[in-house]
């Protein structure tokens, strides 16, 4: 009766550890996974912000290194110097223009002005002119001057070198501008209108020549050429 029941209490034991070990399995079959992210999940790391790079600056800074580095290869042009002019009397080849001296060049004595009415000396000498003709260098010779006076109209002084200026009075339609080279003979401008201080000596070209400032007889010059 004893060995009956010890196999019947091994047999409930045997059971129970049995049941323990299908309950435990079945437990460790229902547990869930642990869930992955996914790749594509909406969670970003932060990244490190990028400050754009000024590009058209550099490429403009390169440019213009580039640009002074090519001039600086470049020869530097030299300004043009004016040509130095020399004044020699045996260059004076021609009158202002063909006609009568009506009033001489005079400084020692007074000579007599008809529309003034008046003598006084005289630093030029007026030509008789037709409105119209045409006025030339008498020689080679650089303009630096243009003025409207009310004695002798639009003038034009020309400088010859050596501190010999010439001075071309009563003028119009000029040709020239200031700092012109002009050669002998070359046009400058035409007669022009007499103003109120010739109008008894008629139309005219007025004409004086200085040496360092001091008025000198253009007939020493060209004479009767």
């Amino acid at each position: 009766m004893k060995k009956q029941q010890i196999a019947a209490a091994a047999c409930l034991v045997a059971g129970a550890i049995g049941f323990a070990a299908v309950y435990s399995t079945h437990n460790l079959s229902n547990e869930e996974e642990p869930t992955e992210i996914s790749q594509t999940s909406s969670i970003v790391e932060p990244t490190e912000k990028k400050t754009p790079q000024p590009v058209r600056e550099e490429k403009d800074t390169e440019t213009e290194t580039k640009q002074d580095s090519t001039d600086a290869k470049q020869p530097q042009e030299q300004a043009p110097t004016e040509k130095e002019l020399h004044f020699s009397p045996e260059n004076v080849t021609n009158w202002p223009l063909k006609g009568d001296v009506l009033l001489p060049f005079s400084m020692e004595k007074t000579v007599y002005f008809p529309t003034l009415d008046q003598y006084q000396y005289n630093r030029g000498m007026v030509i008789r002119a037709n409105e119209g003709d045409a006025v030339c260098s008498v020689t080679e010779g650089r303009i630096i001057d243009i003025y409207d006076s009310a004695e002798t109209g639009c003038t034009v002084v020309q400088d010859l070198g050596d501190g010999y200026t010439a001075t071309y009075g009563q003028l119009k339609d000029l040709t020239c501008d200031e700092g012109d080279l002009l050669e002998a003979g070359e046009t400058l401008g035409a007669v022009g209108k007499v103003t109120r201080y010739y109008t008894v000596e008629g139309t005219n070209v007025y004409f004086a020549m200085e040496q360092d400032g001091k008025p000198v007889n253009p007939m020493d010059y060209f004479g009767d050429k």
